[in-house]
Formats: structure tokens, C-alpha cells, sequence
């Protein structure tokens, strides 16, 4: 199953979420950060997509 590669705006939120030292790019050049940040990311965007903007904006409250 291929996984889906997370785009640079969840690779961002996951690198302040982990709090390092080392850069964005540097990470990702290192092979074992790469995948922690990826797993990060990937979690980030599940939980990104649970939330309907359209239905906040229409105040629609099951």
C-alpha cells in the first residue's frame, strides 16, 4: 500500500510540533528524522481533514 506524502504545509506544522533544533530541510535529508516528520505530518492531515470548514461558516451544528 503506498502511503500518502504529506504536502509542505503539514511537514511545517509537524516540525514546530516537534520542537527541534535541526531545519526543515535538514530533516528532511536525514533518513530516520524524515520518517518521524512524515508520520507527524500524515497524522496532521487526518485530523486537518475531520474539520468541515463549510459547515463552520454555515453555523451548522449536528
Amino acid at each position: 500500500m503506498h502511503r500518502i506524502s504529506p504536502d509542505r504545509a503539514a511537514l511545517e506544522v509537524a516540525h514546530r510540533a516537534l520542537r527541534t533544533d535541526a531545519g526543515l530541510d535538514e530533516m528532511l535529508t536525514h533518513p530516520a528524522l524524515k520518517i518521524i516528520l512524515e508520520a507527524v505530518a500524515r497524522r496532521h492531515m487526518q485530523r486537518r481533514a475531520r474539520i468541515d470548514v463549510k459547515k463552520l461558516q454555515a453555523n451548522d451544528h449536528d
